[in-house]
């Protein structure tokens, strides 16, 4: 059997990628910071070692000698500048730290998953050749996501054999705080407002199929986007709404007026010191409009496109499943 050291394992597409590995017969070795945590999300067949990427030391000592693969996939995704030198610490050192311990430790291949915002903002169709501007971005978790990748291309130069992936926006099962917190408040009739941008959605376990199809069939050095549908923020919420049984959300607040709100309270945050309901971060996210052509996923690592819909389901049941909507 295949060995695979996986960072991130707890998080959202962690948990779909040990279950396609555990499904493709692998022996998984994860590398998490808090083992009780882990225990109860993810099953024995998993093998849990304390590692943490703030602590390259750990990382060393936690990944085995010779591993087929090693999947990188956590990341610091906070949307709050105050917690941006974490995060450049977490995204950037980290990553070097796991690229470091991989060549020390000779495995066979190594996949990054980055995200789609590190290739900046364009008003053209992105793809997998277009520049990627997110160094410059103001936003950490883009110029951070952006500076890890150069660590990963620097360690190709150096005889990596690495494949960087870059999925869209994500939804699906065991999501649990990202575009869930949305569809909880439109079931719950509290949203206060439906975001302006639009985006590319693709599905959590066909990103994890992803990951593993870049381990096995991308080229070295290659980066793989990985989307889904375009649909704007609007269209995402009224097909939640439906599927819920609730009312379609009114038309979406003005980009300027919600980046003003967040201004507003980022300034009361610098007096109270507490994070602000709406970070000016999270309304740029909110602002956000791309397009991505994701054919070369398609035909190099037979990736596959889900509906919407199909993945809207798999989010709502898993709320369901947890009971985290309300009845």
């Amino acid at each position: 059997m295949p060995t695979a050291f996986v960072t991130g394992a707890t998080g959202f597409i962690g948990r779909h990628l040990v279950d396609v590995l555990r499904e493709d017969g692998w022996t998984i070795i994860a590398g998490v910071r808090d083992i009780a945590r882990a225990e109860k999300l993810l099953d024995g067949s998993v093998t849990l070692v304390k590692a943490d990427l703030l602590n390259p030391a750990s990382i060393q000592t936690a990944m085995p000698d010779r591993a087929d693969c090693v999947f990188h996939v956590a990341a610091d995704v906070s949307s709050w500048s105050k917690e941006a030198d974490r995060q450049y610490q977490t995204n950037v050192e980290g990553t070097a730290a796991v690229l470091q311990s991989t060549l020390n430790k000779e495995a066979r291949r190594f996949v990054h998953v980055s995200s789609i915002v590190a290739y900046g903002e364009h008003k053209d169709v992105i793809n997998d050749f277009t520049p990627r501007l997110g160094a410059t971005s103001w936003v950490s978790y883009i110029s951070t996501k952006s500076y890890a990748e150069r660590k990963v291309k620097e360690a190709v130069d150096r005889g990596l054999d690495a494949v960087v992936v870059n999925p869209t926006d994500i939804v699906g099962r065991y999501d649990d705080q990202n575009w869930v917190r949305m569809i909880k408040m439109v079931a719950d009739g509290t949203l206060p407002a439906v975001p302006p941008g639009n985006g590319n959605f693709a599905n959590g376990r066909a990103v994890a199929e992803g990951i593993l199809a870049a381990y096995k069939h991308g080229k070295t050095g290659q980066n793989y986007i990985l989307g889904g549908p375009y649909a704007t923020f609007h269209e995402f919420l009224s097909l939640a709404a439906s599927k819920l049984g609730k009312p379609a959300p009114k038309k979406p607040i003005s980009a300027t007026l919600l980046k003003l709100y967040a201004s507003l309270l980022e300034m009361v945050s610098k007096i109270t010191g507490r994070r602000p309901a709406v970070t000016k971060e999270e309304a740029y996210f909110a602002c956000q409009s791309y397009r991505v052509n994701y054919d070369r996923a398609i035909s190099d690592l037979g990736y596959r496109d889900v509906p919407l819909e199909q993945s809207i389901d798999e989010a709502i049941d898993y709320l369901r499943e947890k009971g985290d909507l309300t009845p």
